[in-house]
Order: structure tokens, then C-alpha cells, then sequence
């Protein structure tokens, strides 16, 4: 039986995953003239991240990994023990370095914010897919 906390966040990330590329599809050309657009997707991909820590952490105290200090090392004890692939944590934690930057009140860099949407929103999916597997193999 799949849990209903890490279906339950899955849920999340997808959907702010496809708003923020939503916010970006209506016309590429315009994003970054767009700053209601830049602002919605930017809190989109804040969300994905969040849900995707909170998963994260639910998964490493049911399975007992450890005691995370940061958002990153959610990440690093993740991958460090199978549950993630290096280089996924690795992209996840770029994506990160952009949300921090934007919780400190410094402006992202707006490609930076392309790119995410571009490639790093894959990364989403795949690392709620591989919590999700890995729950079901463990659970």
C-alpha cells in the first residue's frame, strides 16, 4: 500500500511543477518581460522544492537515516543511502541554492529560473518517483 503522505506530496510537486512550466509555455519569448509570470513560477518551483524536502525528511525518519541539519543534507543523506541517484541529488541541489536565494530576498537569476523549468523540473518527478519506490520496496 503506497503511503498517503508521500502520494500526498508527489501530488504537490507535480502540480506546482506543471504551473510553473505553464506560467513559461504561455510564450517563452515574453517570460522575461513578464513578471507576474517570473513570480508564479518562481513560487511554483519554491513549492516543488519544499514538498520535495518534507517528503524527504518524512522518508529518512521512517527509514531512520539520519538527522538532516539543512535542506541540502536532506538531499546529500538521501542519495549517500540509496534513495536518490548522486547526480540527481547534485541537480536537486542547485535547485535549491536558487530557492535559498530567493527565501533571502535576493533576486535569482532569471535564467536560472529558466533552466529549472527548462531541465529541473524533471527532477521533481524523478525524485518523488524513487522516494515512492523505494517505500515500497522497504515498506
Amino acid at each position: 500500500m503506497e503511503d498517503d503522505i508521500l502520494v500526498s506530496k508527489a501530488g504537490t510537486i507535480e502540480r506546482c511543477c506543471s504551473r510553473a512550466r505553464e506560467e513559461y509555455e504561455k510564450d517563452p519569448a515574453t517570460f522575461s518581460e513578464d513578471l507576474t509570470r517570473q513570480d508564479a513560477a518562481t513560487l511554483n518551483v519554491i513549492r516543488a522544492w519544499e514538498a520535495a524536502i518534507e517528503m524527504g525528511d518524512y522518508v529518512i525518519g521512517s527509514a531512520r537515516l539520519g538527522l538532516p541539519h539543512d535542506e541540502r543534507e536532506v538531499i546529500t543523506l538521501l542519495a549517500d543511502n540509496g534513495w536518490i541517484a548522486p547526480t540527481l541529488a547534485e541537480d536537486l541541489k542547485r535547485t535549491g541554492e536558487f530557492c535559498r536565494a530567493e527565501w533571502d530576498y535576493q533576486q535569482a537569476p532569471l535564467p536560472a529560473l529558466v533552466t529549472i523549468i527548462k531541465r529541473g523540473l524533471d527532477d521533481f518527478r524523478d525524485y518523488a518517483t524513487a522516494l515512492m519506490s523505494g517505500a515500497r520496496t522497504t515498506g
